[in-house]
C-alpha cells in the first residue's frame, strides 16, 4: 500500500470529545467567533454613554488683512452626540438578539460537525467490516487453492481446476487490496475532518425517543434567533429613518474676544442643541436591505425546516427497511454457509466439480458480506436518525 493512514482505537476517548476536537478545528469556527465579536460591538454601543465620538472644534477671526484694528476672537466647541429618545433601548435588544444567535449558531455548528464526525466514524467501520470480510473470503480461498493442488498433484483433479482455484484465489486477493485502500481512504477522511489520529472504541448510540422535529432543534433555533435579530435590526433602522440619521448634537463652547487694540477682552459661554427633524429617505437602501436579510433568514428557517422533516422520514424508513434487510441477511449466510460446507464434503469426495463448489463458495461469500454490511448499516442508521432530531453525542 502507497500509505498507511493509522487509525488508533482509544477506550478512553468518548465521541462527544472528538466532535469537540473536530469543532475546535472547524473552518466555520471563524464565523461562529465573528458573530461573537458582531454582538460584543453592538454591546459596547449600547452600554456607551454616548452613542458616537465626542468632536473639538475651534476657530480664530481676526481683521488683520482689513481694517487692522487688533480686533480678533477665538472659539472653541465640544460637540457630544446624545442618544435620541428610546434608540439605546433599540440598541440593546439588537445586542441581546445578536448574543443569542451568536451563541445557538455555535451549537448548530456543533451539531453540524457532529453529523459530519458520526459520518466519517461510521464510514471508517464499515469500510474496516468489509475488509476483514475480504480477509475471510481471502483465506478461504487459500485453503481451498492448496486442497485442489494437493489432489491435481495427487491425479485426483485436472489441471483446469487448479487454474480456476488461482483464478478464484487472485480475484478474492485483488477485493481484499481494494477494500483495504477504501479503509485507508476512510481512515485519512477522518483524520483531516478532526484533525486527530484517534477514534473512539465505542461509539454506538442508543436510539433517539424523539420522533418529530421541534423548534428546539438547534439548527430551527439557530435561525429563529437570527430572524429575531433581523427584526431588531429592522426596529433600529426604520427608528433612524422616522427620527433622521443624523445624532442629536449637544454643543459646549467657549469666546474670547477683543474689539479693538487695547481694548476689553470679553470671556462668554454657550450651549447649542442641533436636533434632526428628517433624513428618512436617506435610510430608505438600509431599511431595505435588512428587510431583505430578514426575508432571506425566514425563507431559510422554512427551507431548512421542511429539509429536516424529509431527513427524518427518510431515516425513520431507512432503519426500519435496514433491520429487515438484516433480519434477511442473517437468515441467507447461515443457509449459505450450511450449503457451503455440505458443498465442500461433496467435493472432497468427489461428488461435485470444483465449478459448482465455486459457486456456491461465491453464494456463501455474498451472503457473508451482506451480513456483516447490514450488521454496520443499523448502527450507521441509528446515529443518522439521532443527527436528524438534533440529538448531540
Amino acid at each position: 500500500m502507497p500509505h498507511i493512514d493509522p487509525l488508533v482505537y482509544d477506550p478512553k476517548l468518548s465521541l462527544r470529545e472528538v466532535v469537540e476536537t473536530a469543532l475546535a478545528n472547524f473552518p466555520k469556527t471563524f464565523v461562529a467567533q465573528a458573530f461573537g465579536e458582531e454582538a460584543r460591538a453592538w454591546e459596547r454601543r449600547a452600554r456607551s454613554v454616548l452613542p458616537g465620538p465626542v468632536a473639538l472644534a475651534g476657530n480664530y477671526s481676526g481683521d488683520r488683512i482689513g481694517d487692522n484694528t487688533g480686533a480678533w476672537a477665538v472659539d472653541t466647541e465640544l460637540i457630544l452626540p446624545l442618544w435620541k429618545w428610546g434608540q439605546r433601548a433599540i440598541a440593546q435588544r439588537v445586542t441581546e438578539k445578536a448574543q443569542q444567535y451568536a451563541e445557538a449558531y455555535r451549537r448548530g455548528l456543533r451539531l453540524e460537525v457532529a453529523g459530519l464526525v458520526r459520518e466519517a466514524l461510521w464510514e471508517v467501520k464499515l469500510r474496516e467490516t468489509e475488509y476483514q470480510t475480504a480477509r475471510k473470503i481471502l483465506a478461504l480461498s487459500e485453503r481451498l487453492l492448496a486442497q485442489v493442488r494437493r489432489r491435481v498433484e495427487a491425479g485426483d483433479l485436472p489441471r483446469t481446476d487448479l487454474l480456476l482455484a488461482e483464478t478464484d484465489f487472485l480475484k478474492a486477493q485483488s477485493d481484499a487490496v481494494a477494500a483495504e485502500a477504501e479503509w485507508m481512504h476512510a481512515r485519512w477522511r477522518y483524520r483531516n475532518l478532526t484533525q486527530i489520529d484517534k477514534a473512539p472504541a465505542q461509539f454506538e448510540e442508543v436510539l433517539s425517543a424523539q420522533s418529530a422535529i421541534t423548534p428546539e432543534h438547534p439548527l430551527l433555533t439557530a435561525l429563529t434567533l437570527r430572524i429575531e435579530e433581523e427584526r431588531a435590526r429592522m426596529q433600529y433602522v426604520r427608528y433612524e429613518a422616522d427620527v433622521g440619521d443624523q445624532q442629536i448634537l449637544l454643543t459646549l463652547g467657549s469666546r474670547h474676544e477683543q474689539v479693538g487694540r487695547g481694548g476689553e477682552t470679553l470671556n462668554s459661554i454657550n450651549a447649542r442643541l442641533s436636533i434632526p427633524l428628517f433624513g428618512g429617505g436617506y435610510q430608505a437602501p438600509n431599511v431595505a436591505a435588512v428587510r431583505t436579510a430578514l426575508a432571506e433568514a425566514e425563507a431559510q428557517r422554512g427551507e431548512v425546516h421542511r429539509q429536516l422533516e424529509r431527513d427524518l422520514h427518510e431515516a425513520e424508513h431507512l432503519l426500519q427497511v435496514d433491520r429487515i434487510q438484516l433480519k434477511q441477511a442473517e437468515a441467507r449466510r447461515k443457509l449459505a454457509e450450511a450449503n457451503l460446507e455440505l458443498a465442500h464434503k461433496a467435493f472432497a469426495a468427489g461428488e461435485m466439480d470444483l465449478i459448482d463448489l465455486l459457486k456456491v463458495q461465491l453464494m456463501a461469500q455474498e451472503a457473508l458480506r451482506d451480513a456483516e454490511r447490514w450488521r454496520v448499516q443499523i448502527k450507521r442508521d441509528i446515529a443518522r436518525y439521532n443527527q436528524v432530531v438534533g440529538e448531540l453525542p
